[in-house]
């Protein structure tokens, strides 16, 4: 009975999907429930049935022109809201277009008078702007653009209208090229200043578009000595490769298996088959594997000036060589002042005494420098006096020979404002006159003794200058009289107990492993501290609490050199298992975003996150109530659920990379990981459609997302409707997002994951990684800065640029690697602090980074 029961709802349930009822029906069905609803109901409405979607496409043409009726009109705009596919579909504008609606009459355009102004006002700040690139970066400067100087045999210039045989003093002209017949030798001067040496059989031309300078090479082999310059590069093109330089000098040869680039002084930035090379002193670079190395000493062989450079190229490798022998101060693995500074230290850095370090390898590039003409008409020309780095070297020296082989940096807990000190071991007398001659024409730093000290208040005046209190055994250096005196009470007093308290068990844990450069904080008391400050002003600390970082407990960085290579660990640790903000950082797990990075990146920023939704939950749980009411607006106004909308369709990895060409627009590339792609998107639309159903104010920019579709592969494109320019694209690939300036880069991380030719697989950037027990980490942060920063230097003034460009001649790709614990987060590298020098960064930051033009005088 039953069965017979089913059988008949099945046979009426049938019936119903297949009674269609006709168009009187649907008709009066119509002017039933437009009566109902008050509206009016036109016999159209029921000829033209919206079933599906593409119902609705049919009719987008006559949405957009906005001749539809004003109920079709709605039923358009609730099925778009809804239906991700038809939305993308109006964008692009790929509906088949079949208009059923009456055309109506459009009116005639008026410019409003403001807008009309603010047009006019930005095509003239276009042009201007327009203008000035034009000038700086793309026009042909007329005139000359090189002049021989010596011609030994015989050299031609060829043109357009014919060639003539050249000679000393004649200029090329503008698409003029040089020939050199067998056995001649030429040499020329650029109208920038530099000079060019060219042998037998070589065919090379001239070239100037804005600041920069083109020598083109097609064959053949030349010796360059780049002058320097403020704006503009002078690049060298072969039919395979690109040098770029300033103020150098190097060698080229472009012969049938490819091309070779030798460096005899400074370095030089070489492009071949998409790769960024940077060549130092000393080094080479072939574009062929076939093309096996040569000596630098036969590659420049037929040059006039081969002595010269051979002597210069001697003189950096001596130095060099000699640098490599000067011993770094050897690991302390003990500390007699650890014993002895307050027991409510709070901050601890320790940093041997280099004084006698800088003071060799000062010695030995003056000894260098006396022994070669050729090196100090180096120095002459493009680096100065010597008497400036003389004093301040000598003058340092001079101080360390008065102290013990380690300086310590304290910083202590007082009732206003923390104290700071810097404290060292005297290992003989005579500081006190030391200083006074070295200060005696400067009241900046006011020397004291325990007396002195006794009797000064020490409520005194914080002097920027400082103070230095010049013990029998000890000297300390700070700006605060108060902390002077903590610390000179405590001396005399004897051991402080602090090397047998928690942290400074840790501090002296890292002496025994070898101390080189220690830096240690006790940042939970640091962080209650600060709670406790802002508890007594009334503010509230609740996001500070609800952050995890209140169970804190010590931060230890340390850096030591074993047998000359660097090694550096940091250990930020907690009192128990990492929580809310402090635990966001994943246990170590493979890098699936490292994929899609090409291995010439210059940046690259990767890390793998616990589940973007718990993340979601610590921030609600962070914010205050505010910022809480002020989400909750957020969301409705955009119409989705961060956490549920976009948290949860995100994964926990997430790479940001310049991996590119920096210059005119960055290429940089984000890679997000997707749990569900289709999710995600629908998720965009509607972020980026609820703005737009919005009333805006007259600055706003309303944006909109386009899609295309390429072979298999689909493109979305994030499009500014205001400017009308596009803000960035996107795909979904593998499981990630990948988010780019432009398709080109897309279209490049697809290869690379494809290829399996990535950073990640690279062989280079694997050697870069600390030698330690982990297979995979929580992060990596890697750099390989040199080919980026050359491009920079036309953007700097003199001093500037001098300094970037030694930053590129020294800058080394690094890696540094994070892993997240239970209870600690670690970090390591193998490499100085990136690659770069200090005295270079000092000079960066000493010139002020000022363009000429901007600079003022007083």
């Amino acid at each position: 009975m039953r069965r017979h029961d089913e059988m008949r709802l099945e046979t009426a349930v049938k019936a119903l999907q297949t009674d269609k009822p006709d168009a009187t029906q649907l008709a009066a069905a119509a002017k039933r429930v437009a009566s109902r609803l008050g509206v009016d109901a036109a016999d159209q409405a029921v000829i033209d049935i919206i079933e599906n979607c593409a119902d609705v496409q049919q009719l987008l043409a006559s949405y957009r022109a906005g001749t539809l009726s004003g109920a079709r009109r709605l039923l358009i705009e609730g099925h778009l809201r809804d239906c991700g596919v038809c939305l993308r579909s109006f964008r692009s504008g790929s509906e088949a277009v079949l208009n059923w609606s009456i055309p109506a009459a459009k009116d005639a355009f008026v410019w409003p008078s403001q807008a009309f102004g603010l047009a006019m006002a930005a095509c003239f700040t276009l042009l201007v702007c327009s203008f000035f690139v034009y000038k700086a970066y793309w026009q042909v400067p007329p005139g000359v653009r090189a002049e021989v100087q010596s011609i030994d045999g015989s050299a031609d210039g060829i043109s357009d209208t014919g060639d003539r045989q050249l000679s000393a003093g004649d200029q090329l002209r503008p698409g003029e090229q040089l020939r050199t017949s067998g056995g001649a030798h030429a040499v020329l001067r650029l109208s920038d200043g530099s000079h060019v040496e060219v042998n037998e059989r070589s065919v090379l031309g001239f070239g100037a578009r804005g600041h920069n300078m083109t020598i083109s090479l097609d064959s053949g082999a030349v010796i360059v000595e780049a002058a320097k310059r403020d704006l503009g590069h002078l690049y060298l093109k072969t039919p395979d490769c690109r040098v770029a330089v300033t103020g150098t000098v190097f060698s080229v040869n472009s012969g049938i298996k490819g091309s070779r680039v030798a460096v005899l002084q400074g370095s030089v930035q070489v492009m071949h088959a998409g790769m960024d090379t940077l060549v130092h002193a000393g080094d080479q670079i072939a574009t062929n594997d076939n093309l096996s190395s040569e000596p630098v000493e036969q590659q420049i062989s037929w040059s006039q000036d081969r002595d010269k450079y051979l002597l210069l190229l001697a003189q950096f490798t001596a130095i060099q060589h000699r640098l490599e022998q000067v011993p770094f101060p050897q690991p302390r693995y003990s500390s007699d002042l650890l014993e002895r500074v307050p027991a409510d230290t709070l901050l601890y850095i320790s940093i041997p005494n280099l004084g006698e370090f800088l003071s060799q390898a000062n010695q030995i590039f003056q000894d260098q420098l006396k022994q070669s003409p050729a090196l100090q008409q180096w120095w002459e020309r493009g680096q100065g006096n010597t008497a400036d780095l003389d004093s301040l070297i000598e003058k340092l020296h001079q101080a360390s020979q008065y102290l013990g082989n380690e300086i310590v940096i304290v910083g202590t807990k007082q009732t206003a404002t923390p104290g700071f000190a810097i404290l060292t071991d005297l290992q003989q007398s005579g500081l006190d006159a030391f200083l006074r001659t070295q200060f005696a024409s400067s009241p900046g730093l006011i020397l004291l003794d325990e007396k002195s000290l006794q009797n000064t208040p020490a409520s005194s005046q914080t002097k920027s200058g400082g103070y230095a209190l010049i013990r029998q055994r000890e000297a300390v250096f700070s700006n605060n009289i108060a902390t002077l005196k903590e610390i000179n009470a405590q001396l005399n007093t004897g051991a402080s107990g602090f090397a047998a308290g928690e942290f400074g068990q840790q501090i002296a844990a890292a002496y025994g492993r070898g101390a080189g450069v220690i830096l240690a904080a006790d940042l939970h008391q640091m962080v209650a501290d600060k709670l406790s400050s802002l508890h007594t002003r009334g503010k509230g600390t609740d996001a500070i609490e609800n952050s995890g970082m209140e169970e804190v407990r010590y931060l230890i960085a340390e850096h030591r050199e074993t047998n000359g290579l660097p090694e550096n660990h940091l250990d930020l640790q907690f009192s128990g298992t990492r929580q809310h903000a402090a635990s966001w950082l994943a246990a170590p797990a493979p890098i699936g975003s490292l994929d899609f990075v090409t291995p010439n990146a210059a940046i690259v920023v990767a890390f793998l996150s616990k589940d973007p939704i718990l993340i979601a939950d610590d921030l609600m749980t962070m914010a205050v109530k505010d910022q809480n009411t002020k989400w909750t607006e957020a969301e409705a106004k955009l119409r989705i659920s961060f956490r549920d909308d976009l948290a949860a369709n995100l994964g926990g990895d997430f790479l940001l990379s310049l991996d590119g060409p920096v210059l005119p627009t960055p290429s940089w590339k984000a890679v997000i990981e997707v749990h569900n792609p289709q999710a995600l998107e629908n998720t965009l639309e509607r972020l980026t459609q609820s703005p737009r159903d919005q009333a805006q104010g007259t600055q706003s920019h309303q944006v909109a997302i386009e899609s295309s579709q390429v072979g298999a592969q689909r493109f979305y494109s994030i499009r500014d409707l205001t400017s009308e320019t596009t803000v960035a694209q996107y795909i979904f690939s593998d499981g990630y997002m990948i988010v780019s300036p432009n398709r080109a880069l897309l279209i490049d991380a697809l290869q690379t994951h494809a290829s399996g030719d990535s950073l990640a697989r690279s062989t280079a950037f694997k050697a870069l990684l600390p030698k330690d027990e982990n297979e995979n980490y929580s992060a990596i942060a890697y750099q390989n800065l040199g080919p980026v920063l050359s491009p920079l230097l036309s953007q700097l003034s003199a001093e500037s640029a001098e300094a970037v460009r030694q930053l590129a001649a020294d800058a080394r790709p690094t890696a540094i690697c994070a892993w997240g614990r239970d209870s600690r987060i670690e970090a390591a590298s193998n490499s100085h602090l990136f690659g770069f020098d200090f005295l270079t960064l000092g000079a960066l930051a000493t010139s002020g980074n000022k363009h000429p033009s901007l600079s003022v005088k007083e």
